[in-house]
């Protein structure tokens, strides 16, 4: 009879142990903080590229804090198609976010048309974001000669700054001045808003001029 109370009493113990340890960690299970965020500047890099991509710790105070990416290797992260500090879970944040939407047509030939899809469609988005800072293409291109930017600042011979009612349309983005970083949900919206004929417009008419933009650059249809 003692014998059998012990095996009773140690069962008992052995479920109390085992409850107690569940009822510590059920719904109570650290969340690891995300410690790089994505970002984008509209600002010219050393390679020639217009638009600085990067990923960056929050309330970066160096370059320490700063790694700058290719157009493509952020796209590829951005999208979850590579590793990245910035997206750990690999997230598609392109999809996530409604930036644009896949065509029926090429998801319906798989998962590597998806990606070249979703990479170069990205980069013709970035890729135009100069416009919003210059009104005429600031490299000598001869394809890029006739390119008009949406800026217009009230000094005409300033071709690489926006005017002041543009640049409050861009501080909705979380920036105060051009060297500031658009970051995270806010280069997102960038991204997704900046494709939108009627924002087009309005950021285009605040600076109280209108750029017929060529059909075969258009961010839209890019």
């Amino acid at each position: 009879m003692k014998k059998t109370l012990l095996i009773i009493l140690a069962l008992n113990i052995s479920v109390f142990v085992l409850s107690s340890q569940n009822n510590n960690t059920f719904g109570e299970e650290e969340t690891v903080e995300k410690e790089y965020f994505f970002a984008i500047k509209l600002m010219p890099n050393l390679n020639g590229s217009l638009i600085q991509c990067a990923i960056l710790k929050k309330d970066a105070k160096n370059s320490e804090d700063v790694i700058f990416l290719t157009t493509t290797s952020w796209i590829r992260q951005l999208a979850g198609f590579e590793s990245s500090k910035a997206n750990p879970d690999r997230e598609n944040l392109i999809k996530k976010y409604n930036i644009f939407e896949i065509p029926s047509n090429v998801e319906s030939v798989g998962n590597s048309e998806i990606i070249y899809y979703t990479v170069k469609k990205t980069e013709a988005i970035i890729n135009n974001l100069w416009r919003l800072k210059y009104s005429e293409y600031p490299y000598y291109k001869p394809d890029k000669e006739n390119d008009k930017g949406w800026a217009k600042h009230s000094d005409v011979k300033i071709t690489w700054l926006p005017s002041e009612s543009q640049m409050q349309i861009l501080s909705s983005f979380g920036i105060e001045n051009l060297n500031d970083f658009i970051i995270e949900e806010n280069a997102f919206k960038l991204l997704k808003d900046v494709r939108d004929r009627d924002w087009q417009n309005r950021y285009i008419q605040s600076a109280g001029v209108y750029f017929e933009e060529p059909e075969n650059d258009s961010i839209q249809n890019n």
